[in-house]
């Protein structure tokens, strides 16, 4: 979808007409529409969109008011990517308050004395309105996939077939979505985010830049970045995950990826090499060796490709795709 045109809205009705406003309000924040300048209101173009702001043009009319709309370029002052990234700050707010409703539930779904016909009630509230804001997630910075496989996880926890440690699942992403994006994470990258942009530029982005920041900093959400395996990233661990297992889910890529691959990955991330596969301890020693011997991360991230590289065509020359 292109930026170079936005749909604006704006409208006014009689002072007196309290409900009549709000009734619109509503419905202008039910399409994930955004306020911008304190004057209008804007969503991207789209046919379904463009619809429903004529009914709602009418529908103002009707209440003796009046309403604009308008399907043209961004204002002199403010370009595509500021209007994108008001649309994915919007979302990404109301996403990070369903995760703060999400995690004390996942807690008490762990206990067993816990009240399940209110963790079950919560479940499907939660559930319903994650779909609402689904689709009107214009612009998916991918907090919003991370909280919908708390929400699995959450189902997974009540339904009583899986142990406490299941694995979520993650809305699926189109690589698409993220092309030409600059991949931020923290800096000196060990085998989590090392085998994360490797992944992505595999299979999501072959040209994908990265950048680093100090291990402390907390960068906000910009258009066209995206942060992955560091606090408040679009991209981390959620459940039992890993990173990189969170990329492979998101993006429908496991079948792509050897499961002995992932489990390498993970035990070295996790420090579970005794519980690993028998290489695992392998891979490490020589991750390590590049880890000492290079001191910038841009080139350990370039030098390290090969390595994930070598690794997947070790086991797809034996036994294929070791699954």
């Amino acid at each position: 979808m292109s930026n170079d045109k936005w749909l604006f809205f704006s409208f006014s009705l009689p002072a007196k007409n309290q409900s009549g406003r709000m009734r619109v309000w509503r419905r202008l924040t039910g399409l994930g529409a955004v306020i911008i300048k304190n004057a209008f209101y804007v969503l991207p173009v789209r046919a379904d969109l463009h619809e429903q702001l004529l009914w709602l043009v009418k529908e103002v009319e009707g209440l003796g008011g009046e309403a604009l709309f308008l399907e043209t370029a961004p204002p002199a002052n403010m370009c595509g990517e500021d209007i994108a990234l008001k649309l994915t700050q919007a979302r990404d707010a109301d996403w990070q308050t369903m995760e703060q409703e999400l995690l004390p539930l996942l807690d008490q779904a762990r206990q067993p004395a816990s009240d399940r016909a209110h963790l079950e009630a919560a479940h499907r509230r939660l559930g319903k309105r994650a779909g609402s804001l689904r689709d009107i997630d214009y612009f998916p910075s991918g907090r919003g996939a991370r909280v919908e496989g708390l929400v699995a996880e959450l189902a997974l926890l009540l339904s009583g077939e899986a142990a406490p440690n299941v694995t979520p699942t993650l809305p699926a992403l189109s690589p698409e979505n993220f092309k030409g994006a600059v991949w931020v994470t923290r800096e000196r990258p060990y085998i989590d985010r090392l085998a994360s942009f490797w992944l992505v530029r595999r299979y999501l982005d072959p040209d994908a830049a990265i950048a680093f920041v100090p291990a402390e900093d907390k960068p906000a959400k910009k258009v066209g970045t995206v942060r992955f395996d560091m606090a408040d990233a679009e991209f981390t661990h959620v459940g039992s995950l890993t990173t990189f297992e969170v990329l492979c889910e998101s993006f429908r890529l496991t079948w792509r990826i050897p499961s002995r691959f992932r489990e390498v990955i993970r035990a070295i991330d996790l420090n579970e090499l005794e519980t690993g596969p028998a290489e695992a301890p392998g891979v490490k020693q020589v991750l390590d060796g590049f880890v000492h011997s290079i001191p910038g991360d841009a080139l350990l991230v370039e030098q390290t490709l090969a390595l994930f590289d070598a690794l997947l065509a070790s086991y797809s020359q034996t036994n294929g795709e070791q699954q």
